[in-house]
């Protein structure tokens, strides 16, 4: 098995630089002197993997730092003027630099009017205190002086409910014994009859009935609301049904006096005289309803709250009141962000080649208005490969080498990845651009450099030499050294130096030793 993966990845390779011959070669100027050398060098590869035999060295598992980087090249040019925009429309609030002003990265350029972007600032960041305000009160629970203001409300409460429950019942009682019963003949027994000569007999009976009910209600009335404090819900339940029961009785009798007509035993002014009595008295029942139904509401509001209070938070309101911080803190952002976009600053330090916004003017946005060139950059323009463009993003760490200074080291960084390919001869690459750090005097347009992209850098990390990884389609493994024997051992692999190591991420320990493999002659 050893072996045969070896001749795998040997044919492998060694078709790929055949290929990379080929391409060389396939220009018409050397085509046919090429042919002749491609078939040499296909001869001689033939001989070379038919002849060679595996060997393999055993290396230990490394344990340390890692480096992944991209190699490519480019000549150095100076750096190129920049144009910036506003990224938001507006009106122009200020011109802060002219042509030919030097300025320094981070100053500002011109600015739009902002004022409503600072106010929503403001109005955000006010918003965020009151959530945090929230959620640090509900974490830190109920402070004993709100518990005290909460039992204080509980007492008040329950005191004005006992003043409507007595004051119900006095109303209740002035109503129909003070009042209704004036038109009534012995009106507290099982024989109480109405005085006056009502036409609608069923109504009468009614009334009658009713009238001979409620005594009964007054005394078993009377005696809960004794114990009323006991079981305040119940007397209320009760109060309550009495009230409309007492309040069916008066409407029913000021309908009868409303059908009474004056005679001789009852005149005209005492049958008004009536009406007006028994109305006060039913307009008083509904008014003594409507506070007991007021003061219940008010006491059950404030018996909840003092229970929530004693309880604190639950873990869902602290929850939910975390997502409204961050809601808050997101809503800051976002309008920080937008606030940034009607400024225009300098994203380096240079000088102001071109000043085109005025003073009032509305602004689209995008549009270029402000030109500047950076302080003697110095930068160099390279292509990187699309199987390597997905490694590299801005401010990578670059170091830059020159064959006009051999053995010295540039620092640069990459200010710029195109986002697009760019296809030559059908091999799609990717431009990139790299700044050096440094104003010096050695960098000159036109040198060729050397560019070293330093991608990723892992401090503490598993590696093995990359000759001992072997692929079998979408599968990785290398061979372990084992007491049993070399075994085949599957891992997942990361990043790969440009010294021939390569990342383990999982499949191998630091005390392990790995199969690596190479040829030798036989």
């Amino acid at each position: 098995m050893i072996y045969f993966d070896y001749l795998i990845n040997l044919y492998l390779s060694m078709r790929e630089r055949f290929f990379s011959v080929l391409a060389v070669f396939s220009k018409p100027a050397i085509s046919i002197g090429g042919a002749l050398a491609v078939g040499a060098v296909v001869v001689g590869v033939a001989w070379y993997a038919t002849t060679a035999s595996p060997s393999g060295n055993f290396a230990p598992v490394g344990t340390g730092p890692i480096t992944e980087e991209v190699d490519v090249s480019g000549v150095v040019k100076a750096a190129h003027s920049t144009d910036l925009a506003f990224q938001t429309s507006g009106r122009v609030w200020a011109i802060r630099a002219a042509v030919g002003d030097h300025v320094y990265v981070g100053q500002m350029l011109a600015t739009l009017d902002s004022s409503s972007q600072i106010s929503a600032i403001a109005l955000a960041k006010a918003n965020l205190e009151a959530q945090q305000a929230k959620l640090d009160a509900l974490t830190a629970g109920t402070r004993p002086e709100q518990l005290a203001i909460d039992q204080t409300a509980v007492a008040q409460a329950a005191n004005a409910l006992a003043n409507a429950l007595a004051a119900a019942y006095t109303n209740a009682d002035d109503a129909v014994h003070a009042k209704a019963d004036q038109v009534f003949t012995n009106p507290r027994n099982s024989t109480a009859q109405l005085a006056i000569l009502v036409p609608d007999a069923t109504l009468v009976n009614r009334i009658q009935a009713e009238r001979i009910a409620l005594e009964q209600m007054f005394s078993s009335w009377s005696t809960l609301l004794v114990s009323a404090a006991n079981n305040p819900q119940g007397a209320v339940a009760s109060s309550q049904a009495n009230l409309q029961d007492i309040g069916t009785f008066l409407n029913d009798l000021t309908v009868a006096l409303a059908e009474t007509q004056p005679n001789g035993s009852v005149s005209a002014a005492t049958l008004t005289g009536y009406q007006t009595t028994v109305n006060t008295g039913r307009l008083n029942v509904s008014a003594a309803l409507s506070t007991l139904i007021s003061a219940d509401t008010a006491y059950k509001a404030a018996t909840g709250a003092l229970t929530l209070a004693q309880a604190g938070a639950t873990e869902n309101d602290v929850n939910v009141q975390k997502a409204s911080v961050d809601a808050a803190r997101a809503s800051v952002d976002a309008a920080e962000a937008a606030a940034s976009q009607a400024v225009i600053v300098a994203p380096v330090s240079g000088t102001i080649t071109a000043q085109n916004a005025s003073l009032g003017e509305t602004v689209v946005p995008g549009v270029p208005l402000v030109s500047m060139i950076a302080d003697g950059k110095y930068q160099v323009d390279a292509q990187v490969s699309e199987t390597d463009i997905a490694k590299v993003k801005v401010n990578d760490t670059v170091q830059a080498t020159f064959p006009a200074y051999p053995g010295v080291t540039f620092d640069a960084i990459v200010t710029t990845v195109d986002p697009a390919a760019t296809m030559n001869g059908g091999i799609a690459s990717y431009g990139i651009t790299v700044t050096f750090l440094d104003n010096d005097p050695r960098l000159l347009p036109g040198l060729s450099a050397n560019l070293r992209i330093i991608t990723v850098t892992k401090n503490a990390a598993l590696t093995v030499p990359t000759s001992a990884i072997i692929r079998d389609g979408n599968k990785e493994f290398v061979y372990v050294k084992k007491a049993e024997g070399v075994l085949q051992t599957p891992v997942t692999t990361g990043i790969e130096s440009a010294s021939g190591m390569t990342e383990i991420l999982s499949g191998l320990s630091a005390t392990d030793t790995v199969l690596t493999f190479g040829a030798r002659p036989l």
